[in-house]
């Protein structure tokens, strides 16, 4: 049996040490993930990759989820409430200012499938 909160752990340290290939592991190559307040629409881990990425290196190097305040689980769905914060290397309209450190509560529902891998990602907050 797949411990699903576990799998969304996993998830999440990997975004946190930037280690993509363990992130896109974790992925299906068609996942869908959306960022409702912010207006981010994905359906493939690839492009998903590329904007995480491109964070990590350039915009908020030092973006991270948080430790969870809450993690319910209800069969293959995780819902996590955690702050996600960092701070923006330029400006970035409607987001964030260069140089002042920002933090969002978020909470995550992670649908995944059978063998563990995230099929399904909303971020809201």
């Amino acid at each position: 049996m797949i411990d699903y909160a576990a799998s969304a752990a996993r998830l999440m340290r990997a975004y946190n040490d930037k280690d993509f290939d363990a992130l896109k592991a974790a992925m299906a190559p068609d996942i869908t993930m959306a960022h409702y307040n912010r207006g981010a629409f994905f359906n493939r881990a690839d492009e998903l990759i590329d904007v995480i990425r491109a964070f990590a290196a350039d915009i908020m190097p030092d973006r991270q989820f948080l430790p969870p305040e809450r993690v319910l689980v209800c069969g293959n769905v995780v819902v996590r409430e955690a702050y996600w914060t960092g701070t923006p290397t330029q400006d970035i309209p409607g987001f964030g200012t260069k140089g002042e450190t920002i933090r969002f509560r978020l909470c995550s529902v992670m649908t995944f499938n059978e063998q563990g891998i995230l099929i399904d990602w909303k971020d809201h907050g």
